[in-house]
């Protein structure tokens, strides 16, 4: 989808994994953009690299194991992610981000307001500690003030999300990378979880990258999603279309997937998805789970091609799976 406009887009943005002197392409060129406001989703299978290319559009791949190359832009200005140190002027203050496991992103030694008091100067954190504690209220959380003493690990896995969102909002940043926000989470607490990023889209005009494998989550929060299959944006369109009528084979095997309350048969998909060393193969990466797969989609990686009304799908056959094809009867 083209970036123009947006609030953060990227333009061919790739990450490769440095090993024994070769690179290993994770995530082939990828252009992905944030509306002002909106919610833009990233689904796909547990290591198809949605979460490197979180990670990556914040600087936050270490260059001695990762190679990123291409650009992104944030507000038309073009992130510096090659200088470490430049990032730190978007990192938290512009563009923040939550990660799965919110207990690896403390650390153990320090308390909850700790971790919002580094790095302040010592008359500066009074105001800090009330508008650290009036934060952690409005996220929910029970008696805040005792919170702010806790440890992360005396926490919760729900509680500790909320600090973390909390944390993330601080400095005021206009858009927010949440990283399966929801994941370890019971179904409760991830309800909640989802209101708070809610009302935060809503009320405080935040912009969020949802990335995630879970298809509920992505239908319920983003206006337009990216669907993504070994390292490939495989299709993308506003969440209404591309829920409507799917084009690709792999989405059409995500919706069809989908765990719902009924006596019916839940359909699987067959097969697995290509290991790291096979991303890189002449073809469709889909091409040996896709039942419609020909000839062409062996040799050759299909072309992102337009589908009408801003829906692109990367698909040698979309007519197979689009309206009146064999996807609808999927669904």
């Amino acid at each position: 989808m083209n970036g123009t406009g947006s609030l953060f887009y990227t333009k061919e943005l790739s990450v490769s994994l440095k090993e024994r002197g070769r690179r290993l392409p994770v995530v082939f060129p990828t252009d992905i953009a944030v509306k002002d406001g909106g919610c833009t989703g990233v689904i796909g299978e547990s290591g198809c690299g949605k979460s490197l290319f979180g990670r990556a559009v914040l600087g936050l791949l270490t260059e001695r194991k990762w190679q990123v190359e291409g650009e992104a832009f944030f507000k038309g200005e073009r992130l510096p992610l090659e200088n470490d140190r430049e990032m730190d002027a978007f990192r938290g203050r512009r563009m923040s981000m939550i990660v799965q496991d919110p207990l690896s992103a403390f650390d153990p030694r320090m308390t909850v307001g700790a971790h919002f008091m580094e790095g302040l100067k010592r008359r500066e954190r009074k105001e800090r500690y009330r508008e650290a504690v009036a934060r952690l209220g409005r996220m929910l959380l029970k008696n805040p003030e005792s919170v702010m003493k806790q440890y992360p690990f005396e926490l919760s896995g729900g509680m500790l999300q909320r600090v973390m969102i909390a944390l993330s909002l601080f400095a005021g940043p206009e858009m927010m990378i949440a990283d399966e926000p929801t994941t370890a989470l019971d179904s409760t607490v991830q309800e909640e979880i989802l209101q708070l990023l809610e009302g935060l889209l809503g009320e405080g005009g935040l912009s969020l990258l949802l990335i995630s494998h879970d298809l509920k989550v992505i239908s319920r929060m983003a206006d337009t999603v990216y669907v993504m299959y070994a390292g490939r944006i495989v299709e993308c369109g506003t969440m209404e279309e591309v829920q409507r009528a799917p084009l690709h084979p792999y989405t059409v095997g995500l919706f069809s997937s989908r765990p719902a309350f009924s006596k019916e048969r839940l359909l699987a998909m067959e097969g697995r998805p290509p290991l790291l060393e096979g991303l890189s193969e002449p073809g469709c990466a889909f091409a040996p789970r896709c039942p419609s797969a020909g000839e062409a989609c062996r040799k050759e990686v299909p072309s992102f091609g337009a589908a009408g009304g801003g829906h692109l799908v990367r698909c040698s056959r979309p007519e197979a799976w689009g309206a009146g094809g064999r996807g609808r009867e999927a669904q």
